[in-house]
């Protein structure tokens, strides 16, 4: 396995693997600065951010990480693609439903996840 995915398959391989890079790192926040790596959360009903909500938080990240890094060396996989696929309808689907239900998040601090989670579903 080369350090990069095949260039065959266009930039989605790339993109997949930015973003696994993208949530690794910040499950790695969630573990260091448990508190500031909850801004997101910071809408007018969220709750008061503690490490714990963090800690789950890096977890659910780490195994979003690890599918979408696998699925970037395995594009022709379908199950793989599928999972991958579907880890970004999670995202859209917990900042959509926290943002226009719960109010737990602002857009200006979850724009970034809607934008990537909704451009990798496209």
């Amino acid at each position: 396995m080369t350090l990069l995915p095949s260039a065959e398959d266009g930039y989605m391989p790339y993109m997949l693997l930015l973003t696994s890079a993208m949530a690794l790192l910040h499950s790695l926040v969630t573990y260091v600065y448990p508190i500031s790596a909850l801004k997101q959360f910071s809408g007018a009903s969220a709750p008061e951010p503690t490490a714990l909500t963090a800690h789950i938080y890096g977890a659910k990240n780490i195994y979003t990480s690890l599918i979408r890094l696998y699925t970037a060396y395995n594009m022709h996989t379908p199950e793989l693609y599928n999972l991958a696929l579907i880890t970004y309808v999670g995202v859209f689907f917990l900042y959509g439903t926290e943002y226009l239900i719960w109010r737990t998040v602002r857009m200006r601090e979850s724009a970034l996840s809607f934008l990537i989670s909704g451009g990798m579903i496209i």
